[in-house]
């Protein structure tokens, strides 16, 4: 494919084969994805950051070219355990995690339980904790959190997103902050590992996990991750679209609180969820600049 040029890897975890690139030496820096995307993610940031890092992106079980069994476990605590077998097994320390949508989610909750791995922090519009951890028990979830509730009824939420592919097609589109970024080209590569409706289990059940009512088993994971990241000293380096629909910018404080050894946040007003998309170059001098300072 035109814009991915890398050397595909893959590892055995749980008898289900796990796509990862694994491009450069030195210190190792951990990419982790979202949903509805997979490791092509971050294809603009991996030919810069491999002359002198280690730049390893894994896709999730179920994501990107990882198999995709349709009786599989895509709890993002199974997911949580397969990505701790694949750190183990590839020997992975003093790592610098770079983190984004449920990546985040599940990278920050295996942060917390190994924090001597972890050198540093990369984060780009995703949670690792939730309101609770610092206020009293109110939890709102964000509007769009509320606009995919239908997602979780059954049947209707295998006909739009098995069926139509509507994460891919309609609710990845409208997460951008000018949808002309969105090339066709790019539309392309995000959909190619994703072509029918078994491609897709993994995505359905992703997104029914998103913690719309605190009893969500995922809004528990969140309140238990950000009572374990509380107060760590570890470097961190924030990044956010500004207009992002899914994760509030209302966030960064709580992030900058829960992580005090944070660098100035880096803001993009034109940028929404998939900002590395929309401000590459941006984010890349940003990284780069970081993991030099």
């Amino acid at each position: 494919m035109g814009d991915f040029k890398f050397n595909s890897k893959f590892i055995e975890i749980e008898g289900n084969n796990i796509h990862y690139l694994d491009e450069g030496n030195g210190e190792v820096l951990l990419m982790l994805h979202g949903n509805p995307t997979w490791c092509y993610l971050y294809r603009h940031f991996i030919p810069e950051l491999s002359l002198d890092y280690r730049c390893i992106a894994p896709d999730f079980l179920g994501f990107g070219w990882s198999d995709k069994p349709v009786g599989a476990d895509y709890s993002l605590q199974a997911q949580l355990k397969r990505l701790t077998i694949f750190i183990e097994r590839l020997e992975l320390a003093e790592i610098t995690l770079i983190i984004h949508d449920i990546g985040g989610i599940i990278g920050l909750s295996w942060a917390a339980e190994h924090k001597h791995l972890v050198k540093r922090l990369v984060i780009l519009n995703t949670s690792g904790s939730v309101p609770a951890v610092w206020y009293d028990n109110r939890y709102l979830p964000p509007w769009s959190y509320l606009v995919l509730w239908p997602l979780r009824i059954p049947g209707v939420g295998e006909l739009l997103v098995q069926g139509f592919n509507i994460l891919q097609r309609m609710v990845m589109p409208l997460a951008f902050a000018d949808q002309r970024v969105f090339t066709r080209e790019a539309r392309r590569g995000f959909r190619l590992p994703y072509r029918c409706k078994a491609d897709r289990v993994a995505q359905l059940s992703t997104v029914r996990q998103i913690p719309i009512l605190k009893s969500d088993p995922v809004y528990h994971m969140l309140l238990k991750t950000g009572q374990r990241l509380k107060g760590w000293q570890v470097p961190t380096q924030i990044i956010w679209g500004m207009k992002d629909p899914a994760f509030s910018p209302k966030l960064i404080k709580d992030l900058e609180r829960l992580l005090p050894n944070h660098r100035p946040t880096l803001r993009l007003p034109g940028a929404g969820h998939f900002l590395m998309e929309e401000q590459p170059t941006a984010i890349l001098e940003k990284i780069k600049e970081f993991l030099t300072d």
